[in-house]
């Protein structure tokens, strides 16, 4: 039986797989990003209306120089804006501006970016049949995805395939070498409070966020002895 996730579903959070996968302009979208759903996930209002303002700022600088130059402009702009627009709170218009980004997507990572990032929104709009399609082709692009792994599992949680986000999640339970210190997986569980939530609904989630609390525990303890 699927559980309720009792947190603010409209908000996420935003990561890229390294640090050289964006330009200098997309890593500050993307900061952008993650603080103004961290603002809206406090209600902070003054906060939301100053960094709405920076972001589509930053859009319009994105914008005018063809996507910082990226080698692929019709597929970046329409991906840079659905990830603002999404971090607004207008989960439909960045799908379907993540849809018009998908056309033009010309690589296999490109092409995970965007199904994942629709299969995320389609989650925040409640209708986990379609995030599961989405999460699918996504999967389809790069199977250990981290981002694309997690986003399945809530799918398929909220779905109510409770067995399948335990397959997911006892995946990676049985990779350690996936928990480290600012790694995408350790982000997720900290920060994403949906990601945390079902982890805890599940036996390996809880597990992983047992280990994750174990090891900021002893980094912790070897920092106050150095």
């Amino acid at each position: 039986m699927t559980q309720m996730i009792p947190t603010n579903s409209t908000t996420t959070i935003v990561t890229a797989s390294s640090s050289d996968e964006l330009s200098s302009l997309e890593a500050v979208i993307m900061d952008a990003c993650n603080e103004l759903h961290a603002a809206r996930q406090s209600d902070d209002a003054v906060g939301i209306q100053v960094i709405t303002k920076t972001l589509n700022s930053l859009l319009e600088t994105y914008d005018a120089t063809d996507g910082d130059n990226h080698p692929n402009p019709a597929w970046a702009r329409a991906n840079q804006r659905a990830l603002a627009y999404s971090a607004m709170g207008h989960i439909e218009k960045a799908i379907s501006l993540e849809l018009a980004a998908l056309k033009y997507a010309d690589t296999p990572r490109r092409r995970e970016i965007s199904s994942g990032n629709i299969a995320d929104r389609f989650i925040r709009l409640g209708d986990p049949t379609s995030a599961i399609a989405f999460f699918l082709d996504a999967q389809e692009e790069n199977p250990d995805s981290i981002p694309v792994l997690l986003t399945g599992a809530v799918a398929v949680f909220d779905a109510g395939y409770t067995d399948q986000a335990e397959v997911i999640f006892k995946t990676l339970l049985d990779n350690p070498a996936l928990l480290q210190p600012n790694s995408e997986l350790v982000a997720y569980l900290e920060l994403e409070p949906r990601t945390r939530s079902v982890a805890r609904s599940l036996v390996s989630g809880r597990k992983l966020i047992d280990q994750l609390d174990k090891m900021k525990s002893k980094s912790v303890s070897e920092g106050a002895q150095s």
